[in-house]
């Protein structure tokens, strides 16, 4: 007989399954057996009711006053019937649904069995395909000329000079790193777009093919910056995009060869309704322009959100140059000009106008298209044309990415083996707009921590065009990057700015052109900012728009 262990109140402690009297339920099923006389007894009443009731001493079998269905048969200890042994003793000793589900895990371990036979040998055999094996139907496509689309802008920017993440507080001055020279290059470290893809009107281009030397900002190159000019300001003006035009001929009818038939009734006609057009789709996207500052001297650059019509993003950039500067900038591109198409190709873009662009020959009008048109990443190069006749800047070739507003006290070459650009920004006299200014320095890897010392020593020859929001007499005591956070420590002299908004401004700015860098966290004399200027000016501050537009 089982030993009584019940397994919760009101259970039999006597109730198991036919197979092993150890097992026992909550719930009784038609497997339950009991065991109060020591062998499994079937239990002809409801169960529920009686067995696993909290009063199943009252079971009439655990009383004896109800004999099984089928009687257990007891042996006499003298004489003991053997029951019959091995599986198919086991086997008679189980339920049908017993039986069942042995019979259905049988089954699918034969299944299981099978599948792994067949993939060994077909694993043994060859017969399985070899992981990385190239595919003999794998054909390179010939490269085409076929001109690619025009970029879509993206946040994804190209990387710039490499910034390091963690700077000494100690560095000596950047010295040249000796290297090769390679062909002198025009480089702006600036954040770039990602390809942009819309579809222009294609125009053949005598120069397609070329491919312009790289820079390590994914930036055009350019032999030698171009000199800039002044240009005289015109009226503002909204350009007109050109549409084909196509004119139906009539073919000629031959005469009836048959003479005319009387009229017959025709079914009536049943009117088609009007094919449904699509009207273009056109997003609101941020681009950036450059145009010039009130001094007539600097370029200036702006992100203006842009309505941008079927992708064409590069189409959208020109004409917003066209429609001309905001906010007292001066207008470099002729009002009145028209672009007729756009053709891109192995990094050159080709756009064709219907007369010069740039207002009074000047060439910054040029070089304003050719900065704002290689921020997409699939540009490097720009060339101009006139109702298709190559036009530029002291020839009639391509230009690349001129240096955006260039100081260069050392006279340094323009290679970026053995030369820095680094990114600064000064507040223009208009207190409006930041005006960006490339310092050149000897080749360093300290990049952040030279873009700060650059900033505090101020715009140089363009003090007349921009104002030093920086204190003179700033030092800067430590420099560090944690996670794309640049934590810039000055001493006491940087909270002496009398515009802090600008300062800030400018600093931060700077330091997020460079590439990797999210925010920027300033200190005075180890402490917080928030401790000299109020909480507002603790926080970390992300990369802003640089003179955005709505």
């Amino acid at each position: 007989m089982s030993e009584p262990t019940p397994t919760g109140p009101g259970y039999c402690p006597y109730l198991g399954l036919k197979q092993n009297r150890a097992i026992r339920f909550s719930s009784p099923t038609p497997e339950h057996r009991c065991y109060v006389s020591g062998e499994p007894v079937e239990i002809p009443v409801d169960q529920s009711a009686f067995c696993l009731s909290r009063n199943h001493v009252q079971c009439p079998l655990y009383m004896g006053l109800t004999l099984p269905s089928i009687p257990a048969t007891v042996s006499s200890p003298g004489a003991a019937t053997a029951a019959p042994g091995g599986l198919r003793g086991w086997l008679r000793t189980l339920s049908p649904r017993d039986r069942a589900i042995y019979a259905l895990m049988l089954g699918m371990l034969a299944i299981i069995i099978l599948v792994y036979a067949i993939a060994g040998w077909q694993a043994l055999t060859g017969g399985a395909p070899v992981t990385g094996a190239p595919s003999p139907t794998t054909v390179a496509a010939p490269e085409t000329a076929t001109p690619s689309p025009e970029p879509t802008p993206s946040a994804t920017a190209t990387p710039l000079p490499p910034t390091p993440t963690a700077l000494p507080t100690s560095t000596p001055s950047p010295q040249p790193t000796p290297s090769p020279t390679p062909e002198p290059v025009i480089i702006v470290p600036t954040a770039i777009p990602t390809q942009p893809t819309d579809t222009a009107t294609v125009a053949p281009s005598p120069t397609a093919g070329a491919v312009a030397t790289p820079s390590p900002t994914g930036q055009p190159v350019q032999p030698s910056p171009t000199p800039v000019a002044t240009a005289t300001p015109s009226p503002t003006g909204q350009p007109v995009q050109p549409s084909p035009t196509f004119t139906a001929t009539a073919a000629p009818v031959a005469p009836p060869t048959t003479p005319p038939q009387p009229p017959t009734a025709a079914p009536p006609a049943t009117a088609r309704p009007p094919a449904p057009t699509t009207a273009p789709a056109v997003q609101q996207q941020r681009l950036w322009l450059y145009f010039g500052d009130a001094t007539g001297t600097l370029f200036v650059p702006v992100q203006r959100l842009v309505p941008v019509e079927d992708r064409k993003v590069a189409t959208a950039a020109i004409n917003a140059l066209i429609e001309g500067p905001r906010n007292g900038l001066e207008r470099l591109i002729d009002p009145q000009a028209r672009l007729l198409s756009i053709t891109i190709n192995n990094g050159l873009a080709t756009v064709n106008f219907d007369r010069p662009p740039h207002l009074d020959g000047d060439p910054r009008g040029l070089q304003s298209i050719v900065l704002t048109l290689t921020h997409f990443e699939t540009i490097n190069r720009v060339q101009f044309q006139v109702n298709g006749k190559n036009i530029g800047i002291n020839g009639s070739g391509p230009i690349g990415r001129p240096v955006v507003n260039p100081l260069n006290p050392d006279n340094l070459p323009v290679d970026y083996a053995v030369t820095e650009f680094l990114p600064t920004y000064y507040l223009a006299n208009d207190g409006y707009h930041t005006i960006r200014i490339i310092r050149m320095v000897p080749k360093t890897r300290q990049v952040a921590e030279g873009t700060v010392r650059a900033l505090i020593e101020g715009p140089g020859i363009y003090e007349y065009a921009v104002q030093r929001t920086i204190p003179p007499g700033t030092e800067l005591r430590a420099i560090s990057i944690n996670q794309g956070v640049v934590r810039v420590d000055f001493n006491a002299r940087f909270a002496e700015a009398s515009d802090r908004n600008a300062a800030v401004r400018t600093l931060v700015e700077s330091l997020t052109t460079l590439p990797r860098v999210t925010g920027v966290q300033i200190f005075i004399e180890g402490r917080s900012l928030a401790e000299w200027w109020g909480e507002p000016y603790g926080r970390v501050y992300p990369k802003p728009l640089i003179n955005p537009e709505g």
